[in-house]
């Protein structure tokens, strides 16, 4: 199963129009006069609930939007990437025989013919999430009054000094995704986080659907975004990352957790890097006043990218503070 500001952070652009398996169709004998027909694909199960400690397996077919990072949608047990809703592919000889009708099955006890193998879109196999401590995080249980605020770095950085003289003036940590490119083309921001004791984690080095990426070129990502910050700061991107846009896998994060990466997702997307530009009122309304959503224990998206990110977070983070929760990194958020 799978399921925390536009955009110092991810940027969606380039991609195709969002932080936690194929079904392979049962082949029957046909029948005398049988038509052949596509089998439908199962309806997706409900997401777990948001307000306990979840950890899920994500799903291969995430759903994605034409703008940045994503809002949980109604996947089987996170919420990736909106992509457009996918629809059927035209019928062509080569991917789809024509209607006829068979001829009627000969008597004898010789067996049907086994169904012919899919090899447009072979079934991928099977792979298990990942266990124990290193499963994806979405939020941890309530009762430690704790909240982390995390930012991600993707594209534009011009808002960065703003939300950084914010943070250090309340002497508050957070916990910041970072890309490779986003570092070499803002070093000294990314100098300055390191120096005013926020934690930077790996967010890859070009923001790609690391879905679609080959295992060599991923572990190339983190690698390359993880020497670029220790050229920088001299500290590790290690343990945490985030996928850009939300997109993963299992094998994606199995493959992550190879390379030392713990996946962190989110529980409350801002939508700071989502469709029309939003307002300050908006951001802090979004992020303060959430309906059916438990503050304590959540993980909040937002983007340095977002000018409205950025003069909303004083606001956000005095208000917060009125609400008896404190704004902490990731390793304070999973600490006990």
């Amino acid at each position: 199963m799978t399921l925390a500001v536009a955009v110092w952070g991810c940027d969606s652009t380039g991609l195709p129009t969002p932080a936690p398996v194929a079904v392979t169709p049962t082949n029957s004998p046909p029948l005398a006069t049988a038509t052949v027909e596509p089998t439908p694909e199962p309806p997706s199960p409900e997401p777990p609930s948001p307000t306990a400690i979840v950890e899920p397996s994500p799903t291969d077919k995430p759903v994605s939007t034409p703008t940045d990072e994503p809002i949980p949608t109604e996947e089987p047990t996170v919420a990736p990437t909106r992509e457009p809703e996918q629809t059927e592919e035209p019928s062509t000889p080569e991917s789809r025989p024509p209607t006829t009708t068979r001829p009627p099955k000969p008597t004898g006890t010789s067996a049907p013919a086994p169904p012919t193998p899919n090899t447009q879109h072979p079934t991928p196999p099977a792979e298990d999430p990942p266990a124990g401590g290193w499963s994806e995080v979405v939020r941890v249980a309530p009762g430690t009054r704790r909240i982390a605020l995390t930012f991600d770095a993707g594209a534009s950085g011009e808002p960065m000094p703003q939300i950084l003289a914010a943070l250090r003036e309340r002497n508050i940590h957070i916990t910041m995704f970072i890309t490779g490119k986003f570092a070499e083309q803002y070093p000294d921001g990314i100098r300055q986080a390191a120096l005013d004791g926020h934690e930077i984690a790996n967010h890859t080095y070009s923001h790609l659907d690391s879905r679609e990426l080959s295992d060599e070129k991923l572990i190339e990502e983190f690698a390359r975004t993880e020497q670029i910050i220790q050229d920088l700061t001299g500290k590790t991107t290690k343990p945490y990352w985030r996928p850009p846009f939300g997109a993963r896998n299992n094998h994606v994060l199995n493959l992550a957790v190879s390379q030392g990466y713990r996946s962190i997702y989110w529980t409350l997307d801002s939508l700071d890097s989502v469709g029309q530009p939003k307002t300050p009122e908006f951001i802090f309304n979004r992020v303060t006043n959430t309906d059916g959503v438990e503050l304590d224990g959540a993980i909040i998206l937002q983007h340095f990218g977002s000018e409205a990110s950025a003069e909303a977070l004083p606001r956000i983070l005095d208000r917060l503070g009125e609400m008896g929760l404190k704004v902490v990194t990731i390793s304070e958020l999973l600490s006990p």
